[in-house]
C-alpha cells in the first residue's frame, strides 16, 4: 500500500513539470527547423531565438531549433509549416515565391535595400504587408531571425571578367527570381539547398554558387571548394531568413505568448546583422590568406543583372496588384533613403 502511495505521488510530480507556474495550462512546445545546415553561423539565430523565447516564457512556450532536413526534407521547411508537420520556420521568403511572389522583396534581392534599409522598411510597413499576404497561405510572418550585410557576389571555380564568361556558367542560385535573372543573364541556375552546395562544388556539378556573406561562407569551408571569390552588393545587399508560424499554432498562442515571440524575433534579428557585420571583415583576410583569389565582379556584368532583374520585377508587377504594391512601397522606401542619404 506504502508503494503505491509513493508511486502516485511521484506521478502526480512528472504530471505537474508540464503545468506552468501560475497555473497557467500546460506547456506549449514548437519544433523549430531552420534552412541552415548544422555548420551554418545563421543556424546560431534559430537557437538564440529558441533559448530567449523559452527562458523569456519561464518554460510555457518551449521551442527547440532543429538543423535543415532534421525533421522535415531540406528546403521543404516553408511548406512543412503550413502543414504542422513542424510549428514554426526559418526560412528564406525567396524559397517560397510559388505562394508569395513577392516575398523576393524581403529577403535577397537583386538592386535592392541594404540591411539597415530593409530593417526600417520592415519597420514602417513591409512587415504588415507581408502578415497580411503569408495569412491566407497558412503561416505567421513573424520577423527576420537572421538580417545579414551585403552579401559575397559569388564563389567560382572559373574567372568571371566579363558578360561573356556568364555565358553557360552551373551557378548555385538560392531564389526563384535569382534563377529567373541569371537564366535571363545566359546562365545555366541550379538550386541547392546549404548544405549541398560544398559536395556539388567539389564534385563539379555547378561551377559557382551565391551563397550569404563572408563569415558564413568560411564556416561552411567554401574556402576548400572555390578558387575565386568576387564581392560586390549589387546581387543582394543584404538576405534574410524569417520565423514564419504555422497558423493554427500561431492563432491558439495566447496574447502575452505572441508579444514574447515577436520581441524575441526582433531582438535576434537585429543582434545578429551587428555579429556578422563584425565577423564578415576578419573573413575576408581569412580567404586571402588561405589563398583564395578575392576581386570584384566586373561592372558589365553587374550592368546585365540590373537590366534583367527590373525587367523581370516590372513583368510581375504588372500582372499581380499584390507584388505591385510591396514592390512600389519597397521601390518608393530605397527612393526615400537615397534621398536621405541613409545606407
Amino acid at each position: 500500500m506504502r508503494k503505491f502511495i509513493w508511486l502516485t505521488i511521484v506521478m502526480l510530480l512528472i504530471s505537474s513539470l508540464s503545468i506552468t507556474v501560475l497555473g497557467q495550462g500546460k506547456a506549449i512546445n514548437w519544433r523549430l527547423q531552420s534552412m541552415c545546415a548544422a555548420g551554418d553561423f545563421a543556424f546560431q539565430g534559430a537557437e538564440r531565438f529558441a533559448q530567449l523565447v523559452t527562458e523569456a516564457s519561464g518554460g510555457r512556450l518551449h521551442v527547440t531549433a532543429f538543423t535543415a532536413g532534421a525533421i522535415t526534407p531540406a528546403g521543404k521547411e516553408f511548406e512543412s509549416t503550413i502543414a504542422g508537420s513542424v510549428e514554426a520556420s526559418h526560412v528564406s521568403t525567396g524559397w517560397a515565391i510559388g505562394y508569395v511572389p513577392a516575398g523576393v522583396f524581403f529577403t535577397s534581392c537583386v538592386g535592392g535595400l541594404t540591411g539597415n534599409q530593409l530593417k526600417m522598411w520592415l519597420d514602417a510597413e513591409g512587415t504588415a504587408l507581408a502578415k497580411e499576404l503569408y495569412r491566407p497561405v497558412g503561416v505567421e510572418y513573424i520577423e527576420p531571425l537572421t538580417i545579414h550585410p551585403a552579401e559575397i557576389w559569388a564563389h567560382s571555380n572559373k574567372p568571371l571578367n566579363s558578360v561573356a564568361d556568364i555565358k553557360g556558367l552551373k551557378i548555385r542560385l538560392g531564389t526563384t527570381a535569382l534563377n529567373v535573372i541569371f537564366e535571363r543573364m545566359g546562365a545555366s541556375p541550379v538550386f541547392l539547398p546549404g548544405g549541398e552546395i560544398y559536395e556539388a562544388m567539389q564534385r563539379g556539378i555547378i561551377d559557382a554558387f551565391e551563397y550569404i556573406t563572408p563569415s558564413l561562407n568560411w564556416g561552411m569551408g567554401f574556402n576548400e571548394v572555390a578558387k575565386y571569390l568576387y564581392l560586390g552588393a549589387s546581387r543582394s545587399p543584404t538576405d534574410t531568413q524569417t520565423l514564419f508560424v504555422n497558423k493554427k499554432a500561431w492563432d491558439e498562442l495566447p496574447d502575452d505568448l505572441k508579444k514574447i515571440v515577436e520581441i524575441a524575433a526582433h531582438k535576434v534579428g537585429r543582434q545578429f546583422f551587428t555579429d556578422e557585420f563584425l565577423l564578415d571583415q576578419v573573413a575576408i583576410e581569412d580567404f586571402k590568406k588561405y589563398g583564395t583569389i578575392v576581386d570584384y565582379i566586373p561592372k558589365d556584368i553587374e550592368d546585365l543583372m540590373y537590366e534583367k532583374a527590373f525587367e523581370y520585377y516590372e513583368e510581375e508587377a504588372a500582372k499581380d496588384p499584390d507584388y505591385a504594391r510591396v514592390y512600389n512601397s519597397f521601390m518608393e522606401f530605397g527612393k526615400l533613403c537615397r534621398e536621405s542619404d541613409i545606407k
